[in-house]
Formats: C-alpha cells, sequence, structure tokens
C-alpha cells in the first residue's frame, strides 16, 4: 500500500520524533545537492583504497557511511516527490539513524593509534586500552539500539502501543553516541597534554570530533523535544546541524592519509630504529670495528 505523510495510519509515528521527518517537495533541493558532494567526493575514497600508503581498515566505516548516504539521499529525494509504503520509509529511516554512527569509531580508533605511535607497549596506561574498547562497543551498541528502534517502526505502524518502545531505544541510540564522541574528544586532549603527543594529530581528532559532537548534540535534542513547533525539528537543523556537519567530517577523515598520520605501534618502531641508526652513538660503534679490521 503506498503510503504519505498524510496516511492516517502514519499519524502516530510521528510522535517518534525521527530524524528529519517525514519528507515533503522542500526536501527535493537540498537532497539532491547533498547527494551530488556525495558523488563528487566517491573518487577521493575510491583513491584512498588504491593507494597503498592510504589503505586502511579504518576505511571501511567511512566507506559504510558513504553507501548509506547515497542511498539514504536517493530514497529522500524520491519520497519527497511521489507516495511511498511503509518499507521505503522504514529504509530511509535506518539509513539516516545508523549512517552517522559509522563516523565515530574511525575516529575512536585513530586516537588509539596515536597512543600507540608515541607510546611503547610498557609505557601505554591500561586505562587507555580500556576506554578505547569500551568506546568501540559503545558505538556498536548504538547501531543496534538505532536499528532495533528502525525495525520496530512497522510493528508501531500497527500497534501504537509499541511506539514507546521505538522511542526509548532510539534516545538510547542517541545518548550512547554523543557520550563516545565527546569521550574520545576530552580523551583525545588528555593524552595530548599528558604524553606530548603530535599536535597536528590531536587537532585532527578534535576538530573531526567537534563536528561529530554538532549532529550528536541536535540528534539527542531533536530525539527528547516534545514540542513539535521546536525549532531542533524543523527540517533547517536537519540539513544544517546535522547532513552539513557529518559532511564535514566525512570530508576531514578523507583529507588525510590516516596511516601516515597515524602509523601506531609499527610506525613508532620503524621510527624509532631509524633515529638510533641515525644517532652519533650508533655511527661510531658502527665506525669502531672498521677501524679495528683496518
Amino acid at each position: 500500500m503506498s503510503s504519505t505523510s498524510t496516511d492516517p495510519s502514519y499519524s502516530a509515528i510521528s510522535n517518534i520524533n525521527f530524524t528529519g521527518g517525514f519528507p515533503t517537495s522542500a526536501d527535493l533541493a537540498p537532497s539532491i545537492v547533498f547527494l551530488v558532494l556525495y558523488v563528487l567526493v566517491t573518487p577521493l575514497l575510491l583513491w584512498r583504497w588504491a593507494r597503498k600508503s592510504d589503505r586502511t581498515l579504518i576505511l571501511i566505516r567511512p566507506t559504510i557511511f558513504h553507501t548509506c548516504r547515497i542511498a539514504m539521499l536517493a530514497i529522500r529525494a524520491y519520497m519527497s516527490k511521489n507516495t511511498y509504503g511503509e518499507g521505503l520509509l522504514i529504509a530511509e529511516l535506518v539509513l539516516v539513524s545508523i549512517g552517522f554512527l559509522f563516523l565515530i569509531e574511525p575516529v575512536v580508533a585513530c586516537w588509539k593509534l596515536q597512543i600507540d605511535s608515541y607510546l611503547s607497549e610498557e609505557d601505554r596506561p591500561t586505562w587507555v586500552r580500556r576506554l578505547a574498547l569500551l568506546l568501540k562497543f559503545t558505538v556498536l551498541a548504538a547501531i543496534g539500539t538505532a536499528i532495533a528502534g528502525s525495525a520496530l517502526i512497522s510493528n508501531a505502524i500497527k500497534n501504537p502501543d509499541q511506539l514507546n518502545t521505538v522511542k526509548h531505544l532510539r534516545q538510547a541510540s542517541n545518548v550512547l553516541s554523543f557520550g563516545a564522541v565527546t569521550v574520545v574528544a576530552i580523551a583525545a586532549i588528555l593524552t595530548w597534554r599528558r604524553f606530548t603527543l603530535d599536535t597536528r594529530g590531536t587537532a585532527f581528532i578534535v576538530l573531526t570530533s567537534a563536528c561529530l559532537i554538532v549532529v550528536a548534540v541536535y540528534r539527542m535534542v531533536q530525539t527528547f523535544s516534545t514540542n513539535s513547533s521546536a525549532p531542533v525539528r524543523s527540517r533547517a537543523a536537519f540539513w544544517g546541524l546535522q547532513m552539513v556537519f557529518e559532511f564535514l567530517a566525512f570530508i576531514l577523515i578523507l583529507s588525510i592519509s590516516i596511516p601516515t598520520w597515524f602509523p601506531g605501534q609499527k610506525g613508532r618502531i620503524a621510527r624509532n630504529g631509524l633515529d638510533e641508526e641515525m644517532s652519533p652513538t650508533s655511527r661510531s660503534g658502527h665506525n669502531g670495528p672498521a677501524k679495528a679490521n683496518a
């Protein structure tokens, strides 16, 4: 059955406060603009994968995000001018909800690699490893609750009693994502000051986290809002606070060579080996036996 936001069977679902709301004709232009932007950056993403010095498993998450956004924007553009069914609505909601979450884990991974790039395993504090693991599980929990909440919308349409379950799952996802991205930003600043880490890498982590914090705060405030006319529930807020800032975060991630900026333990060992080889002590030690043999 084709349905729109005016269909009586969908009226109750508006109480969920889902991000972006029901697509209307006003969403067509911004959907096309962002769709073009994501298509234009596709060659840069493919280049990062193709270039051996840039290739890293961390790029898997931004690639998933990129795919989610292209699919979501194409669906939203179609929905803005056509009637749509339950399946298409749920697909759009899932893509809007989980896409952003795939940008958080790469920032966490870069922070962990920055620690590994400068501190030996013996010098790394235990809390860093535990916090990185906790943040990773927090992001996974945020993704899981977002998917579960979106998947239950089908039942909520038929049984409004389940709307509260959907709402609570979405709220939990947004709180978890906000907590994860905020903590990693604070952790990056603290470890930079405590261990004198690379300022360039820390600036990247903090700047990218700041963009994601804007998105996370918007999503959390919007989800908990009870006023249907509140500015945070407007389309301008959705496109300006979520779509713009997550795109900026995505561009920041693609703008650097992650293995070069954050080489991790292998990079630290290689750098220390080179330093030892180039040190005066090593050179004199190497030249000593040569003179003796002469």
